[in-house]
């Protein structure tokens, strides 16, 4: 079952349950429209999906949402799973799973949605206009042609605590001549970057290009979290990057 006919599934059910008695207050739904609301202050057009439990952002864009409930999970915290689909350029959607903390579910919804919005949705939206900072911009070699990419960086996630933040963009600085092999000549490319590591040495990772793994960019991300002087128990890194080809470089 594909995670869009999970949703339509619960919405069926929803249905049902409506027919018999009221429906229970679903934190599901009051995520999603809270998250609704959010992009509308934003500025986006947002409707509701006619089939699933999901959003419609700027008629091009779905967002489903399901959230993840783990009996391992410390209380505060709340796990999500969000997809963001695009028919044309992410027709399979990309998946994240994300976390929100708060001591109610009102706090943590919208810690939750902060996270997806500032490290997710952002560099997703702005990846479909050619808007750029000049400074992180790079050219490589393609098919003999010289193509110039934009990219588009989400909010760099830290997690534990740390004696000395990152400056800049450590993982775009490690990872970017490293792309030249990797990009493909689509208009749009994404990567998801995170490392972790614990004060026994143990480093935990992943690196996701399109949504395939990509084994020497874990590589990369884990050979520089071996010179972290961790504080505590714990810290990790995390981050998501668009790449959106320059509209001059179309054929």
């Amino acid at each position: 079952m594909g995670l869009f006919d999970f949703f339509k599934k619960n919405s069926s059910d929803s249905k049902q349950i409506d027919r018999q008695q009221p429906e229970p207050i679903n934190n599901n739904s009051y995520l999603l429209e809270t998250l609704r609301s959010r992009l509308i202050e934003l500025g986006y057009h947002v409707d509701k999906h006619p089939q699933y439990l999901a959003l419609i952002v700027n008629s091009e864009i779905e967002i489903a949402t399901v959230i993840i409930d783990n009996p391992n999970n410390h209380p505060s915290i709340l796990h999500l799973m969000i997809l963001t689909i695009q028919s044309k350029y992410f027709p399979k959607g990309i998946e994240e799973n994300i976390v929100g903390v708060g001591t109610n579910i009102q706090d943590k919804v919208n810690s939750v949605i902060d996270n997806y919005i500032n490290t997710t949705f952002l560099p997703i939206i702005d990846s479909f206009s050619d808007s750029h900072n000049p400074d992180l911009d790079f050219s490589i070699i393609m098919d003999g042609k010289e193509v110039l990419w934009h990219p588009k960086l989400g909010n760099l996630t830290l997690q534990g605590q740390w004696n000395d933040q990152p400056e800049n963009e450590p993982f775009f600085e490690i990872i970017k001549d490293k792309l030249k092999d990797k990009l493909t000549s689509n208009k749009l490319n994404w990567l998801k970057l995170y490392i972790s590591k614990r004060a026994d040495g143990t480093i935990i990772g992943e690196c996701l290009f399109n949504n395939e793994p990509w084994e020497d960019g874990l590589a990369y991300i884990t050979e520089y979290s071996k010179s972290w002087k961790l504080k505590s128990d714990f810290q990790g890194l995390k981050q998501f990057i668009m790449f959106r080809k320059c509209d001059a470089c179309d054929e």
